[in-house]
């Protein structure tokens, strides 16, 4: 018998006072980055002896200065070679987190596509589907603020804590792979549940992990390293989309569960072969930018909590993901049902939007870099981009709702591409802001904006199911919903 959600809990959600009010945070002065521009202070370092000496009185000896000058020659020839060997670790750490992030919405998207054969073999309702989708955030939002704990706590930190999350997520997802031996819909819909809540259990870990991990960038590459790795997400939606129908079609909707979950365990071992050459780098950063106070490892969660800078990136994260989880969950089964497509079809039009938005975030992260370069205040620098990327979607998703269904597939599909390009802008304005606050603690307060991130979706996303299910309309019950949440967010 399929199951139903009771909707008590939506009447809550629809109700308009308490986004608004949480979000009159964004447009005030202390929105992204408080007052002195950081929870922690920096320290000032100390003048380069070399650059002391060589200013010393006129009277020094020719030959000891030539000698000084030739020293600081050499030793700027010697920090030329480890910054470009730095450069190419950093360059490493931020391809291995953009691979994790892929993988992680690989694992995420695989059953927005994988449903619909398996919807149609158990008999499973919307309700159900929607049901089964949210059982992913009850995992989610359980682990991260563990997580962020268990990185102060274990030998390797944030790295032993990425590969345990990535490790326990394929987990998940083989868990999924095991439906195909089951024949009874209750006992296949109870274990799809907890498999997509396991799979929420490794992501949550591997989220404060990541933002411990970006914490360590140095401010003049945050934003093109940050938008790089956040790129990983888009490009794994993408990826999945476009893949999954062609695995299913060929192989069968089981493969798909299988290979990704296989793709995720080769990740963690090649990530456990170059963590250790990373390490060294990242604990010389760490010390050479955290003050005394941070270099203690503590959390400051009573500074955190009374910060509104904090409680701001909080609630635009909680309302931002609504939209893009929506749109994650129900986008495949829109244009395989709502529009009619085949499923390869219905996969590639579900794929453009993540492509181009996957390409919109490395663009948007140079531009942000640059414009810090001329001279930008990083809070207004942070503003403007999370003004386009909240703006921007709401309105292409309102004119989906409208005039979509009569511009027929080719304009939907180019409103959906437009609102995800738009909506890149966010990885250099709230996915940066963890790090500009705090970045020795930007895994602790990512993971709790994202817990935010992560209880919110889920009644709006079984809600959109009863809603489609009653009305009939994607319209109304998906581009509506997307876009009202994403104008809240910076409703004030």
């Amino acid at each position: 018998m399929a199951l139903r959600l009771t909707r008590s809990g939506v009447v809550c959600a629809r109700r308009r006072w308490l986004p608004l009010a949480l979000l009159a945070y964004c447009l005030s002065s202390k929105a992204f980055v408080p007052p002195g521009g950081s929870l922690t202070k920096s320290q000032t370092s100390a003048p380069r002896e070399g650059a002391a000496v060589v200013r010393a009185g006129s009277g020094t000896d020719l030959l000891v200065r030539e000698d000084l000058a030739l020293e600081r020659i050499e030793e700027d020839i010697s920090q030329t070679e480890k910054g470009e060997e730095d450069s190419h670790k950093w360059n490493l750490l931020v391809l291995a987190l953009f691979l994790s992030y892929a993988l992680c919405d690989l694992d995420k998207v695989n059953l927005s596509v994988a449903v619909l054969p398996i919807q149609d073999r158990f008999g499973l309702s919307e309700a159900d589907v929607g049901f089964a989708s949210s059982s992913f955030f009850w995992g989610y939002m359980l682990t991260q603020l563990p997580g962020a704990m268990l990185i102060q706590n274990v030998p390797g930190g944030a790295f032993t804590v990425l590969g345990l999350g990535v490790t326990i997520q394929s987990l998940g997802t083989l868990g999924t792979a095991t439906l195909q031996y089951l024949t009874d819909p209750q006992a296949a819909l109870w274990l799809l549940c907890l498999s997509r809540a396991l799979v929420g259990l490794g992501e949550g870990l591997g989220v404060p992990a990541v933002g411990a991990s970006l914490g360590f960038l140095p401010e003049s590459r945050r934003s093109s390293g940050t938008s790089n790795v956040y790129a990983g997400s888009t490009t794994g939606v993408g990826l999945g989309l476009l893949l999954c129908p062609f695995l299913i079609d060929h192989f069968g909707w089981p493969f798909v569960f299988w290979a990704f979950a296989a793709a995720g365990l080769l990740w963690t071992g090649w990530w456990a072969a170059i963590a250790p050459s990373l390490e060294t780098d990242r604990d010389s950063l760490a010390t050479a930018t955290a003050s005394p106070r941070d270099s203690e490892g503590d959390v400051p969660w009573q500074e955190i909590l009374q910060n509104p800078g904090v409680w701001s990136v909080v609630a635009c994260h909680a309302l931002s993901n609504i939209a893009f989880y929506s749109l994650l969950t129900w986008l495949p089964t829109f244009f395989s049902r709502g529009v009619g497509l085949n499923i390869e079809l219905a996969g590639f039009c579900a794929f453009l939007p993540y492509l181009f938005g996957a390409i919109a975030s490395v663009g948007v992260g140079k531009l942000a870099d640059k414009l810090l370069e001329d001279g930008w205040e990083l809070s207004t620098l942070r503003k403007v981009f999370q003004g386009v990327a909240f703006f921007g979607p709401a309105a292409c998703m309102l004119l989906n709702a409208t005039l979509g269904p009569s511009l027929g597939t080719v304009s939907q599909v180019g409103l959906l591409i437009l609102a995800t390009t738009l909506k890149a802008g966010d990885r250099c304005g709230l996915f940066c802001t963890h790090a500009d606050l705090s970045p020795r603690h930007a895994g602790a307060l990512l993971a709790l904006s994202s817990t935010a991130g992560a209880i919110a979706p889920i009644p709006v996303i079984e809600y959109i199911g009863h809603l489609i299910d009653t009305t009939g309309s994607f319209s109304m019950g998906l581009f509506v919903t997307t876009a009202t949440t994403e104008r809240q967010d910076f409703d004030g």
